[in-house]
């Protein structure tokens, strides 16, 4: 139940924000956007545009919710309520992930709605999502700034967007198939094509296990920068 109610916290916390209302406008370009491309770069354009949505919300809405939670003094509730750091990320990946699900699958259903594979596109945006708000996090916790923040992200996040330079013919290297976002085109390209059943396993393999070891780093970035540092003031 506090899982629960976590999630439920963050997605009124997000509303508040003006999360929702924001990326009501972003989907609103997207389709503009979509509405006038030709029909021979629509289906590459609009999976391009797909992928880098969740993983832009996960990557760098958590960065601006971790810092404003930490400058209101948010986070001081972790030792005075029974919410364990694990429920406390849980509860960040899941409310964005709902977020990025909801504008992607809107986005595309306008465009591809005859076409689109729903589970495997859910699965390819549900893990892109995880992943990415993982990967932000880490150096949401290590920064003391929006600025900071944003200075530093392309170090961050600039290796796992290669993959779009093989998606449009530009470069291609085996090393490519590592990267949890090469499984992502993969499965978004499935989605709307066809997608076998190998493909599908080792796509979903791969991010699972970029995600385990994000996960893992996360929380000791979170403890030793979030916990420890809270719990040494007081």
């Amino acid at each position: 139940m506090r899982l629960v109610h976590a999630v439920g916290m963050d997605i009124r916390f997000q509303m508040r924000q003006g999360f929702y209302y924001a990326y009501a406008l972003v989907c609103l370009f997207y389709v503009i956007v979509f509405h006038f491309l030709p029909d021979a770069h629509l289906e590459k354009v609009s999976i391009a545009i797909v992928f880098s949505d969740p993983s832009a919300l996960g990557f760098f809405f958590i960065g601006g919710i971790v810092l404003l939670e930490r400058e209101q003094s948010t986070l001081d509730s972790l030792f005075v309520t029974p919410l364990r750091i694990h429920e406390y990320l849980i509860s960040k990946i899941m409310s964005l992930t709902i977020l990025a699900l909801m504008s992607s699958t809107f986005t595309m259903l306008i465009f591809h709605h005859d076409q689109l594979n729903i589970l495997t596109f859910s699965v390819a945006v549900v893990l892109t999502s995880i992943f990415f708000t993982l990967l932000g996090l880490i150096l949401a916790v290590r920064v003391s700034s929006v600025n900071e923040y944003l200075y530093l992200s392309p170090l961050y996040i600039i290796v796992f967007f290669l993959p779009l330079l093989e998606y449009f013919n530009i470069y291609d290297t085996w090393l490519m198939n590592l990267l949890p976002t090469r499984a992502t085109l993969l499965l978004l390209d499935g989605s709307l094509d066809i997608i076998t059943v190998s493909q599908f396993i080792y796509a979903c393999i791969i991010q699972a296990v970029w995600i385990l070891v994000v996960y893992v780093f996360a929380y000791k970035a979170f403890y030793k920068f979030i916990v420890l540092r809270i719990g040494g003031s007081k």
